[in-house]
């Protein structure tokens, strides 16, 4: 982990520069605030000189003259709820671009199926903003999309709601506006006709829509994107299976994934799910019934809903294996059931016993929670390492993740470390497993700023550990050796793993080509995907 450099002054004329465009409110030089800037879930680095919040999309292209023209670079952020250094440096001439304030939804088109948002639209805001219209993104969120932006998920290329059927965000998006290193704007897709630009689709020639797309927001800085719209399911099922081996829990997985049968589908290691339950606590269990029954498509469906995982309660799941939740969305009820009839064939045909839906409940009545998980049950750091894999490695993976941490028992041991892991669907073909690490260390200003004073007030502090922050942040790097030595790859890279150097050395040579073109003073986050 970094250690804190003493600040440098921001020069006024650059302060003033900004300030000219955004507002000197929105110019941000305080230095708890640039501390925060500097520090994501997992990484502490220097502190941006200074950070800039524009109030639209249009005060942007102006935002990048502005540092350019001061020598400076330029490093944007969503959310802000990365664990892979994606907008974090270790130079002392970043500006920090908050995106959360360009956060209008522009357009939603139910002729055309499609929305145009800001890029610091949220997952929450843009859900809600749908739901009157009675239609939804494919791609839909994350679980920490109150806070986490359709832009930042978008650098990332995000999975979690939806991504079962629809695959990951990029899958969803049609076209964007982005603005380059030099300032000027590019459109993508239909988007980019000369005369009458309607963002209706995505390919006409090659796609320049991808470039911009899990690029860790090295390549420019996304300002506008634009969605598919899909109708939003007319009835909606829940299932949840326990296994005894593992094999079948993959298999499993893997074949309700090939027949395009769910929406979403995550399966947990036994411990992981304990540690999640009781890291929240389900303190607002109450609230999250009271969602899923507004959910229902009738008040007698609902509240059956909200009576069946309140009897099930939060201990339902002791005794049993690894455990798969599912989601199936259908056009109507026959629909639906037709699906939740052929996952129990595909389950109970490989041993699966079938217990009580709740997670998947709950995760629907409740989609977006305050960010709870980036503590443990008891103030504990919390990180996740990932990667994505074809269905025929799911099982190989999880056999190597086991081998290696028994590899590395005594490092585990010697800084009482804890970890589980949970896998997620991804389309027809490709499982993301994430291996979730939780350690004693002293929390971060940046984690606090998130959450409820209310909700730490009940968590455990400690002291700062920094050994046993490089024991984890090697057993990390260690996990991403193993995912690519698969042929697996990974989202949210940013500046965690090896992106550049693991390509072949032609794609190498177009990507800096690439880079150099569109951001020719290099001042787009540099060092993001191992770029200048």
């Amino acid at each position: 982990m970094s250690a804190m450099t003493t600040l440098r002054d921001p020069p006024s004329s650059l302060i003033d520069a900004l300030a000219a465009i955004v507002g000197r409110d929105n110019v941000i030089t305080d230095p708890k605030r640039r501390e925060i800037l500097g520090t994501d879930i997992f990484y502490k680095r220097t502190p941006p000189l200074l950070g800039v919040r524009p109030r639209s999309s249009d005060e942007v292209p102006a935002i990048v003259k502005a540092v350019a023209a001061g020598g400076c670079t330029l490093a944007p952020r969503g959310g802000g709820l990365s664990y892979s250094a994606g907008y974090l440096t270790d130079r002392e001439d970043t500006v920090t671009l908050d995106m959360g304030g360009c956060n209008r939804i522009i357009e939603i088109n139910a002729d055309d199926m499609y929305v145009r948002v800001e890029a610091g639209v949220t997952w929450n805001q843009l859900n809600e903003a749908l739901k009157p219209h009675g239609l939804r993104t494919p791609f839909w969120g994350t679980g920490s999309g109150l806070v986490a932006t359709v832009g930042g998920g978008l650098s990332q290329n995000a999975i979690n709601y939806g991504s079962a059927r629809w695959g990951f965000l990029a899958d969803s998006v049609i076209g964007l506006k982005v603005v380059l290193g030099d300032g000027r704007e590019l459109r993508t897709g239909a988007w980019a006709n000369n005369e009458n630009p309607i963002p209706f689709t995505r390919h006409y020639g090659p796609d320049l829509t991808g470039l911009f797309c899990a690029d860790a927001g090295a390549m420019a800085v996304k300002t506008e994107v634009v969605l598919q719209l899909i109708q939003r399911p007319g009835a909606v099922r829940y299932a949840a299976f326990s296994f005894d081996r593992r094999e079948d829990f993959t298999w499993c997985m893997s074949e309700v994934a090939r027949r395009n049968l769910v929406t979403e589908c995550f399966g947990i290691d036994p411990w992981f799910l304990s540690e999640r339950i009781a890291s929240t606590g389900f303190a607002d269990d109450i609230q999250k019934l009271i969602n899923v029954a507004k959910e229902q498509n009738s008040v007698l469906g609902g509240l059956k809903a909200a009576f069946d995982v309140a009897v099930a309660g939060r201990h339902y799941l002791k005794g049993v294996g690894y455990t798969v939740h599912m989601t199936m969305d259908g056009r109507d009820d026959d629909d639906a059931e037709s699906e939740l009839a052929e996952v129990r064939e595909i389950c109970k045909g490989r041993g699966g016993k079938e217990i009580e839906a709740s997670i998947p409940r709950i995760m629907r009545g409740t989609p977006f929670p305050p960010p709870l998980m980036m503590l443990g049950p008891d103030g504990d750091r919390w990180v996740p390492m990932h990667g994505i894999v074809p269905h025929s490695k799911h099982l190989t993976v999880l056999e190597r993740v086991d081998d290696y941490f028994n590899r590395h028992s005594s490092v585990i041991s010697q800084h009482n470390l804890v970890w589980g892991h949970v896998s997620n669907l991804i389309g027809r073909s490709c499982t993301l497993v994430e291996v979730n690490f939780y350690w004693k260390d002293a929390r971060t200003a940046m984690i606090e700023s998130y959450l409820d004073p209310s909700f730490v007030a009940t968590k455990k502090t400690f002291p700062p550990a920094p050994e046993t922050w490089a024991a984890v942040n090697t057993l990390r790097s260690g996990l991403s050796a193993i995912f690519r030595d698969l042929g697996g790859f990974h989202m949210q890279i940013g500046r965690s793993y090896p992106f550049l150097e693991s390509r072949r050395p032609e794609n190498q040579a177009l990507l800096r080509a690439l880079k150099a073109y569109l951001d020719p003073k290099g001042i787009i986050n540099p060092g993001a995907l191992g770029l200048p």
